[in-house]
């Protein structure tokens, strides 16, 4: 690939529009070193200056990593997603040209407890408990245990197994948009359940997201956990 002829200011992104896709199609496998500098000019005919700023800019978004005497690297798998009102985890994954399967391990119903009072339901009401898990290229992300109000949504575990998607389970029980009313976010040691399903080290730390979830009508309908290992996702904040 020659880039000689790009406008100065578009070649260095064209060079990490190239890398990036060769990472996230697994041309570049995880833990591999970068051709050097050498190399890399040559293939994208271009002055080793602009390389860099190529490889500067992967660096930030967490796709290489720059070891000094000793190279550049592929990070493991680092997915940036984005916490906003209408946080998506497909959405996200899709900016990242990467793609989700999201399978139901069990799920349960409660009338008592902390999730029935985070859905604000009166006493006696049941809320129905999705425990979920997230993979990309077949690699555990994260573990969720959302709630829903059975009552306002039956069927909701069903609709998910069907569609593996919290967004088309909800539209298909009638909720067509629903908004975040609150993120918080922390970090602990997983436990050793918790880290088998991540096939992870459980002296790996997680990521941990706690949320609500509001309809069109101001309803609280989900309230969710999910905690995210740390070595595939970073947390982006978006404002505004």
């Amino acid at each position: 690939m020659t880039l000689d002829r790009a406008e100065p200011a578009a070649r260095w992104q064209r060079i990490a529009q190239a890398l990036r896709e060769d990472i996230t199609a697994g041309r570049l496998a995880p833990g591999t070193q970068l051709p050097n500098e050498t190399q890399l000019a040559a293939r994208f005919d271009v002055h080793r200056h602009t390389l860099r700023q190529a490889v500067r800019q992967l660096a930030h978004e967490g796709h290489l990593r720059v070891l000094q005497g000793r190279g550049t690297f592929v990070r493991e798998l680092v997915l940036d997603y984005a916490l906003q009102r209408r946080t998506r985890l497909t959405e996200n994954l899709a900016h990242a040209g990467e793609r989700a399967t999201r399978e139901l391990l069990s799920h349960e119903q409660v009338v008592t407890g902390p999730w029935p009072r985070a859905l604000q339901l009166r006493a006696g009401e049941a809320a129905a408990l999705l425990h979920t898990r997230a993979s990309v290229r077949g690699r555990p992300i994260g573990l969720s245990l959302s709630a829903y109000p059975q009552a306002l949504l039956p069927g909701m575990a069903e609709a998910f197994a069907a569609t593996g998607s919290v967004t088309a389970a909800l539209r298909a029980l009638g909720v067509q948009d629903y908004q975040r009313a609150r993120s918080t976010v922390s970090c602990r040691l997983p436990t050793a359940d918790e880290a088998d399903l991540l096939a992870r080290s459980h002296q790996e730390p997680v990521l941990v997201v706690q949320y609500l979830s509001h309809d069109g009508q101001g309803r609280v309908i989900e309230a969710a956990r999910t905690l995210f290992a740390s070595d595939a996702v970073q947390l982006s904040v978006e404002h505004g």
